[in-house]
């Protein structure tokens, strides 16, 4: 995939940012991309503890840079710049993805229940508004022995050609197989138009190793992470415009349920 180019990788410098950033540089490494990381800090803060010498506060966050290039050796491998920015984490991840020409977000979720989900919520947000394909990892989850996608699908809409391209381009590359999962329904009870969606799908499709599968589960959320598990599907790919039918059954979107609760990396694509 030669033309993934820039990877835009948001950093707070916890363990679990550490962990995408490493799944990160895995990517750029495979597939020729560059990374930027970029620490958004809030000016009030942060510098709350730099009062008397604000100038220590970049240089503070300059050290934690040079500690990342210690840390994550790999990074010698791939082209890659270090930015800090004030502001709010949110909107500066969210300009910086439609202002730099980025291909690909690259983020960390902790997939836990309660007020420890903060960081998810965040993930969830900038998912929405971000116009890339978003990979989301999960605590203590990889991207570096990838095998199998499970591309969940239920072919409400036409899936738009270069959407699902970059999960074509990753699996050639990758020599990827794709499990294209339909949960709660079958062809029997598919009408014309999702039926005529499902064979664009399919003639997508054909260029890389795919299967189709249906099968049944009470939450769709959970259904599609049984299935993951006991197929062995390390990545879940989730086309969020085409789940008019899924988010009919939900009062949340399937994409932030999979956000937060997903043991599994997730490939949001746009």
């Amino acid at each position: 995939m030669k033309t993934l180019k820039n990877i835009l990788v948001p950093t707070d410098f916890s363990e679990r940012a550490g962990n995408a950033l490493e799944q990160a540089i895995y990517l750029a490494d495979r597939m020729g991309g560059r990374l930027l990381i970029l620490h958004v800090y809030h000016r009030l803060i942060a510098e709350e503890d730099y009062e008397d010498h604000p100038d220590k506060l970049e240089k503070s966050i300059d050290r934690k840079f040079a500690k990342l290039l210690k840390e994550h050796p790999g990074l010698n491998r791939v082209p890659h710049e270090f930015r800090k920015e004030r502001g709010l984490s949110l909107d500066n991840i969210v300009g910086t993805a439609q202002n730099e020409a980025i291909d690909l977000l690259v983020m960390a979720t902790k997939g836990a229940k309660g007020f420890d989900e903060i960081w998810g919520t965040k993930t969830a947000k900038i998912i929405k508004r971000v116009d890339v394909p978003v990979f989301v990892i999960p605590d203590k989850t990889s991207l570096k022995h990838l095998k199998k996608v499970g591309l969940a699908s239920d072919y409400s809409t036409s899936t738009v050609n270069r959407e699902i391209q970059f999960l074509i381009s990753l699996a050639k590359e990758m020599e990827l197989t794709v499990d294209v999962i339909t949960l709660n329904r079958d062809a029997k009870n598919m009408i014309r138009q999702e039926l005529d969606n499902r064979e664009v799908i399919l003639k997508q499709l054909e260029e890389v190793k795919s299967d189709f599968h249906f099968t049944y589960h009470h939450s769709v959320e959970e259904g599609l992470v049984e299935y993951s598990l006991a197929h062995k599907v390390d990545l879940i790919t989730i086309l969020p415009k085409s789940y008019s039918f899924i988010e009919r059954l939900f009062n949340e979107s399937l994409t932030e349920k999979m956000t937060f609760h997903s043991p599994i990396p997730l490939l949001i694509l746009k």
